[in-house]
């Protein structure tokens, strides 16, 4: 899985190790990602020290489903994200999901997967709204 950071435009290269290294350098600190971990309803959470290991590349098994869950509230991506990095990291596997799209929709999807569901409405919205207005206006001559 490789994506493209939103706010750097950093190309990502699909490794969990990767993402939260990332998110440490995008300015969350791992005692951050630690705190936000924890789930809504005081469901596990992962430590700081896992967090650090994890971006160093110090954790030699994959994580468990409940662990990723945690993982991807503590560097808040989409778990789907969350679960395609993992599985390239110990598994050596790659998403092919958008491997039929040229780089700039790679980079629209991407984007919009890491929207809040808020955002994302608002993005389709727009693009209704500007297909819509292709539509009604009369051809170029």
């Amino acid at each position: 899985m490789t994506g493209i950071n939103a706010k750097s435009g950093q190309v990502l290269t699909g490794k969990l190790s990767d993402m939260v290294a990332a998110a440490q350098r995008a300015g969350t600190s791992y005692g951050k990602m630690a705190a936000d971990s924890i789930g809504p309803d005081g469901g596990r959470g992962m430590s700081k020290a896992y967090f650090q290991r994890l971006a160093t590349g110090g954790v030699l098994t994959a994580p468990k489903p409940e662990e990723l869950d945690a993982i991807a509230r503590g560097i808040r991506k989409p778990i789907r994200l969350v679960k395609e990095a993992a599985a390239s990291q110990w598994l050596d596997w790659e998403s092919v999901e958008l491997s039929g799209y040229d780089d700039d929709m790679r980079h629209i999807i991407i984007r919009a997967a890491a929207m809040a569901p808020r955002d994302r409405r608002r993005l389709r919205v727009m693009l209704d709204a500007a297909e819509e207005a292709e539509r009604e206006s009369p051809a170029a001559s």
